[in-house]
């Protein structure tokens, strides 16, 4: 997982009038936890809404910069306005590289299943996001997963999948990831006259 660098400043104050001023200078309150120290930080928010934007997933490695010093961070949480969705809060965990984090990454389907293309099915993703665990530098973004293969009736489950060296799979290996459904039939029913 590659780390993307974000610039932060450090916040002095905890005061909810402060917050607000923070929002409407189009900044962004937050916190970096999981160190040695929790730090109150302030985020540009049209810097921070670009990163979440192009990112594959709401999983995202920073590489925080405050200042000279640098902070190896995941986003854990932001908290949203619910009509506005602006971002309101923002809460950032810091890893180190060599620790072992659990996050869930999306699967993303490859290709055209040769159940769709010539047995008419469907195909269903039934489970989009898998939980992985694995060092900062061993997640992948996203997990990928050859689909040519299935025919109507098949399923690719957890344990068809392939993860990376030293990244570990935590959902149950019977369940399904994406499934070809046979094409559902509607049949009339015609009335005689007579």
């Amino acid at each position: 997982m590659n780390a993307v660098e974000l610039e932060v400043q450090p916040r002095e104050t905890k005061k909810r009038n402060r917050a607000k001023a923070l929002r409407s200078a189009g900044r962004v309150p937050g916190v970096v936890y999981g160190g040695e120290d929790n730090q109150l930080v302030e985020v540009d928010n049209k810097a921070f809404e670009r990163i979440m934007h192009n990112a594959s997933s709401d999983t995202v490695l920073l590489d925080l910069r405050l200042g000279k010093a640098k902070r190896l961070a995941l986003v854990q949480e932001v908290q949203h306005h619910p009509l506005s969705r602006e971002a309101l809060h923002i809460d950032f965990r810091e890893v180190k590289p060599d620790q072992n984090v659990i996050v869930a990454l999306p699967t993303i389907p490859v290709g055209e299943a040769e159940g769709v293309k010539t047995g008419g099915g469907s195909m269903e993703h039934v489970l989009h996001y898998i939980k992985m665990k694995g060092t900062p530098n061993t997640l992948p973004e996203f997990i990928e997963m050859d689909v040519t293969n299935l025919e109507v009736g098949q399923t690719l489950l957890v344990r068809d999948l392939v993860a990376p060296e030293g990244v570990e799979v935590l959902a149950d290996p019977s369940n399904a990831v994406v499934s070809i459904t046979r094409p559902r039939v509607i049949e009339e029913t015609v009335v005689e006259e007579g």
